[in-house]
């Protein structure tokens, strides 16, 4: 077994990985109509952030606003507009903006982070994470969220610490998106001020923490290529390239862009396996790989190779872990109450459950939208994320037992839909759609109970599966200074 690193010496690393490499990793991966075995829109994201942070679930309904009403972004405040749209996003807790998340109008975003040569603000603009959620309270269309994104990002800049200040270290990044609709799916990446926009209409298509549009784009700031001429970053319009000539390949948090593009690479190759025949399952498994199979498949868990996998576990090593998951499941010829399904998972995808959600009436339990810093029992993200941290200590032997369960849970989750829904069908069909509300409803409640139940029932039993199997995980110091920091009961001694 490897030599375990002393306390100290981990958390100084960590912290000081997280402010000189500023190292967050997302993934987001969309199957357009032709490459989906029921011709929907899937788009699917995995958030990484830093280890103890909560990222609950909100739901938040259509509002209309007083004229000067204003809206308290993260940093922040920018005048509120008429009326806002309803949606559902995955809430960093501690800020304004989301993750990801998705609305009434079936609009999906995920954002990216990205590091280029434009300068970076700090404190007096908006986060890229609250750029997706004006985008999904203020555009019915991809497109339309795709340019409210920009016009807010033409006006006020990105900027801000994206760590909690005083938490974890110093991040700053700029942001590519990821947007999608019913129809279509628009990739929008930015350089401060500076942005390129691409349609995806058929196929499939990935982002990840590198710049992905190099020479063909369908919009653009007007002065993109004029710019990086002016600053020398470009010889000509004719050799102008937007991923190599703004990306920033030398600053700390770009310099991993190998591993990044294993990961953009690698969810890219799973859609294109199953093309023409991806599912919301199938996204859900791109999301839990460790690239098992594979050269680079871990030998004790997902946490010794924490940039080359969609699914990221934080060690000594990173800080970052996936945090939140989802997968948008958009049909446009479903009646509004189907037309979308939000399917949300907690934690590390490979160790949780996807739980699907509905807008137009049904509600996200309350209970979702709870979570901080501070380990909390009555949190559901709470009990996934201490699930994931006795499922790292010996992965080997834990990881199986939870997927058992829940891949028994998920397929129950899949058959009940499908019959659930084709009775909403005929209920929304016969005028009936209050009732078809309560259907979803108590599917939504009752896939809930069941997840809670069985999140309580593996907390409890998995420390005893641990006690016989012993600890195999590497970085045994980090984890016991994290979760001592912020009260997170492990058997660890």
């Amino acid at each position: 077994m490897p030599k375990r690193f002393g306390l100290g010496f981990t958390l100084a690393v960590a912290w000081l990985a997280a402010f000189l490499c500023a190292a967050r990793a997302c993934d987001t991966w969309v199957a357009l109509r032709n490459a989906t075995a029921d011709h929907s829109v899937l788009l699917a994201k995995n958030s990484d952030r830093p280890p103890m942070e909560a990222q609950p679930l909100v739901q938040i309904a259509r509002s209309r606003h007083a004229p000067g009403e204003i809206v308290k972004c993260t940093y922040i405040a920018i005048p509120q507009v008429a009326e806002t749209y309803a949606h559902i996003g995955s809430k960093i807790w501690w800020a304004f903006g989301y993750e990801h998340g998705m609305n009434e109008h079936g609009v999906a975003i995920g954002n990216e982070a990205v590091w280029s040569k434009e300068p970076y603000q700090w404190g007096d603009g908006l986060l890229g994470m609250d750029l997706l959620r004006l985008g999904l309270e203020r555009g019915k269309t991809a497109y339309e969220a795709m340019h409210v994104i920009i016009a807010l990002l033409e006006k006020y800049g990105q900027s801000g610490d994206c760590e909690r200040p005083g938490e974890w270290g110093k991040a700053n990044y700029h942001n590519s998106f990821l947007i999608a609709d019913p129809k279509e799916a628009w990739v929008l990446e930015t350089a401060g001020r500076y942005w390129v926009a691409r349609r995806i209409t058929e196929g499939v298509y990935s982002i990840s923490n590198i710049y992905t549009i190099e020479k063909q784009w369908d919009e653009a700031h007007p002065r993109l290529v004029e710019h990086a001429i002016e600053k020398g970053w470009a010889k000509s319009a004719q050799t102008f390239n937007f991923a190599r000539d703004y990306g920033d390949y030398w600053r700390s948090g770009s310099k991993d862009a190998g591993a990044m593009q294993i990961r953009r690479n690698m969810t890219l190759a799973c859609l294109r396996k199953d093309s023409a025949q991806v599912t919301p399952a199938g996204m859900m498994k791109i999301s839990r790989s460790h690239l098992e199979g594979t050269l680079a498949e871990p030998r004790w868990g997902g946490s010794e190779s924490f940039w080359a996998t969609p699914c990221m576990h934080d060690s000594a090593r990173s800080g970052y872990h996936s945090a939140a998951s989802m997968v948008a499941h958009l049909r446009a010829e479903a009646p509004a109450l189907l037309r979308q399904v939000y399917w949300a998972s907690f934690s590390n995808p490979c160790s949780n459950l996807f739980k699907p959600f509905y807008l137009h009436g049904p509600r996200v339990p309350a209970a979702y939208a709870e979570g901080s810093s501070t380990y909390s029992g009555d949190s559901p993200w709470w009990l996934a994320n201490r699930l994931k941290l006795l499922c790292d200590l010996n992965y080997g032997t834990l990881a199986p037992a939870i997927r058992k369960v829940f891949d028994a849970t998920e397929g129950d989750e899949f058959e009940r839909q499908k019959r659930l829904e084709a009775e909403a069908r005929k209920l929304i069909e016969a005028g009936k759609e209050a009732e078809a509300v309560k259907l979803l409803q108590r599917f939504i409640d009752e896939n809930c109970a069941r997840a809670e139940k069985e999140y309580r029932t593996l907390n409890q039993t998995l420390p005893a599966r641990l006690e016989k199997a012993g600890i195999e995980y590497l970085f045994t110091d980090y984890v016991r200074g994290w979760t001592s920091k912020h009260g997170v009961p492990l058997p660890l001694r």
